[in-house]
Protein backbone atom coordinates (compact mmCIF):
# COMPACT_ATOMS: atom_id res chain seq x y z
CA UNK A 1 0.00 0.00 0.00
CA UNK A 2 1.31 3.23 -1.08
CA UNK A 3 1.43 5.92 1.74
CA UNK A 4 -0.65 9.08 1.78
CA UNK A 5 1.04 12.29 1.12
CA UNK A 6 1.26 15.12 3.55
CA UNK A 7 -1.11 16.27 5.89
CA UNK A 8 -4.82 16.87 4.62
CA UNK A 9 -5.07 20.75 3.71
CA UNK A 10 -8.82 21.23 4.21
CA UNK A 11 -9.01 25.07 2.43
CA UNK A 12 -6.90 23.06 -0.62
CA UNK A 13 -10.31 20.01 -0.29
CA UNK A 14 -12.93 22.36 0.03
CA UNK A 15 -11.82 24.77 -2.57
CA UNK A 16 -11.30 21.52 -5.50
CA UNK A 17 -14.76 20.25 -3.93
CA UNK A 18 -16.45 23.08 -4.74
CA UNK A 19 -14.72 23.74 -8.10
CA UNK A 20 -15.84 20.45 -9.20
CA UNK A 21 -19.48 20.58 -8.12
CA UNK A 22 -19.86 23.79 -9.80
CA UNK A 23 -17.89 22.67 -12.53
CA UNK A 24 -19.95 19.23 -13.13
CA UNK A 25 -23.15 21.74 -12.73
CA UNK A 26 -22.19 24.03 -15.51
CA UNK A 27 -20.41 21.74 -17.86
CA UNK A 28 -20.06 18.29 -16.77
CA UNK A 29 -16.22 19.22 -16.01
CA UNK A 30 -16.10 18.11 -12.43
CA UNK A 31 -13.32 15.19 -12.75
CA UNK A 32 -10.38 17.77 -13.02
CA UNK A 33 -10.55 19.68 -10.13
CA UNK A 34 -11.69 16.48 -7.53
CA UNK A 35 -8.40 14.72 -9.12
CA UNK A 36 -6.43 17.16 -8.70
CA UNK A 37 -7.58 16.58 -4.97
CA UNK A 38 -7.60 12.70 -4.96
CA UNK A 39 -4.39 11.83 -7.24
CA UNK A 40 -1.82 13.61 -4.97
CA UNK A 41 -3.35 11.39 -1.78
CA UNK A 42 -1.25 8.48 -3.56
CA UNK A 43 -4.61 6.39 -2.11
CA UNK A 44 -4.74 2.63 -2.63
CA UNK A 45 -6.57 2.26 -6.43
CA UNK A 46 -9.99 0.67 -5.01
CA UNK A 47 -10.21 3.75 -2.67
CA UNK A 48 -9.52 6.00 -5.52
CA UNK A 49 -11.85 4.80 -7.70
CA UNK A 50 -14.46 4.15 -5.21
CA UNK A 51 -14.36 7.78 -3.49
CA UNK A 52 -14.34 8.94 -7.53
CA UNK A 53 -17.43 7.26 -7.72
CA UNK A 54 -19.23 8.18 -4.34
CA UNK A 55 -18.30 11.84 -4.91
CA UNK A 56 -20.01 12.15 -8.09
CA UNK A 57 -22.84 9.88 -7.42
CA UNK A 58 -23.42 12.38 -4.14
CA UNK A 59 -23.04 14.97 -6.60
CA UNK A 60 -25.22 13.99 -9.64
CA UNK A 61 -28.04 13.22 -7.07
CA UNK A 62 -27.80 16.80 -5.53
CA UNK A 63 -27.86 18.36 -9.11
CA UNK A 64 -31.23 16.57 -9.75
CA UNK A 65 -32.58 19.73 -7.55
CA UNK A 66 -30.98 22.76 -10.13
CA UNK A 67 -31.46 20.73 -13.12
CA UNK A 68 -35.37 20.40 -12.23
CA UNK A 69 -35.90 23.75 -11.48
CA UNK A 70 -34.38 24.61 -14.88
CA UNK A 71 -36.78 22.67 -16.80
CA UNK A 72 -34.04 20.22 -17.20
CA UNK A 73 -35.70 17.10 -16.05
CA UNK A 74 -38.67 15.65 -18.26
CA UNK A 75 -40.01 12.33 -19.10
CA UNK A 76 -37.59 12.53 -22.31
CA UNK A 77 -34.47 12.76 -20.83
CA UNK A 78 -36.24 9.91 -18.18
CA UNK A 79 -36.77 7.71 -20.94
CA UNK A 80 -33.28 8.16 -22.52
CA UNK A 81 -31.95 7.20 -18.83
CA UNK A 82 -33.95 4.17 -18.45
CA UNK A 83 -32.93 3.05 -21.87
CA UNK A 84 -29.15 3.68 -21.31
CA UNK A 85 -29.57 1.82 -18.17
CA UNK A 86 -28.19 -1.88 -19.24
CA UNK A 87 -25.20 0.30 -21.01
CA UNK A 88 -24.36 1.73 -17.13
CA UNK A 89 -24.49 -1.50 -15.72
CA UNK A 90 -21.94 -2.58 -18.58
CA UNK A 91 -19.74 0.26 -17.80
CA UNK A 92 -19.60 -0.21 -13.96
CA UNK A 93 -18.88 -4.44 -14.07
CA UNK A 94 -16.04 -3.49 -17.24
CA UNK A 95 -14.61 -0.52 -14.72
CA UNK A 96 -14.61 -3.60 -12.02
CA UNK A 97 -12.70 -5.70 -13.72
CA UNK A 98 -10.34 -3.20 -15.11
CA UNK A 99 -9.44 -2.18 -11.53
CA UNK A 100 -8.81 -5.65 -10.51
CA UNK A 101 -6.56 -6.15 -13.83
CA UNK A 102 -4.60 -2.91 -14.06
CA UNK A 103 -1.74 -1.95 -11.56
CA UNK A 104 -1.95 0.58 -9.15
CA UNK A 105 0.93 2.26 -11.04
CA UNK A 106 -0.64 2.01 -14.15
CA UNK A 107 -4.13 3.66 -12.53
CA UNK A 108 -1.90 6.31 -11.56
CA UNK A 109 -0.26 7.06 -15.11
CA UNK A 110 -3.50 6.52 -16.69
CA UNK A 111 -5.15 9.12 -14.26
CA UNK A 112 -2.75 11.46 -14.45
CA UNK A 113 -2.21 11.26 -18.34
CA UNK A 114 -5.89 12.13 -18.72
CA UNK A 115 -5.85 15.08 -16.67
CA UNK A 116 -2.83 16.48 -18.41
CA UNK A 117 -4.86 16.03 -21.83
CA UNK A 118 -7.80 17.88 -20.47
CA UNK A 119 -6.07 20.13 -19.12
CA UNK A 120 -4.37 20.90 -22.34
CA UNK A 121 -7.84 20.78 -24.34
CA UNK A 122 -9.56 22.93 -21.93
CA UNK A 123 -6.38 25.64 -22.66
CA UNK A 124 -6.72 25.63 -25.64
CA UNK A 125 -10.09 25.53 -26.12
CA UNK A 126 -9.77 29.11 -23.71
CA UNK A 127 -7.61 30.36 -26.19
CA UNK A 128 -9.59 29.95 -29.28
CA UNK A 129 -11.99 31.35 -28.42
CA UNK A 130 -10.48 35.04 -27.26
Amino acid sequence: MLKQSGSPNRIKGYALNLLSGFSSTIAHAGGPPASMYLLPKKLPKEQLIGTSVVFFAGLNFVKLVPYSYMGQLDTQNLMTSLVLVPIAFLGVRTGVWLVNIISQELIYKISYSVLFITAIKMLYSGVATL
